[in-house]
């Protein structure tokens, strides 16, 4: 059986990690005109505002970090 996690705790435990590289994980709201681009999720530099990375799979890129036990699943927001 998986253990439920929310996805805002999935993305704090990313954020805690990257924010050691001086980057960190943003959600594009549904109604920006950017959404297809950057995806639901992405990654940019905390100093410049820069995207590292578009198109994030938030579960695939915390199980790779190490963030994410091989029991959990994520859920919806609470």
């Amino acid at each position: 059986m998986q253990k439920p996690v929310t996805e805002l705790a999935v993305k704090r435990r990313l954020n805690r990690l990257l924010i050691e590289q001086g980057k960190c994980l943003r959600k594009c709201p549904g109604r920006s005109p950017w959404l297809n681009e950057l995806g639901n999720y992405y990654i940019a530099e905390i100093n410049t505002d820069n995207v590292i990375q578009a198109n994030v799979d938030l579960e695939a890129l915390a199980r790779k970090k190490g963030v994410m036990k091989s029991g959990e699943a994520i859920t919806g927001e609470m």
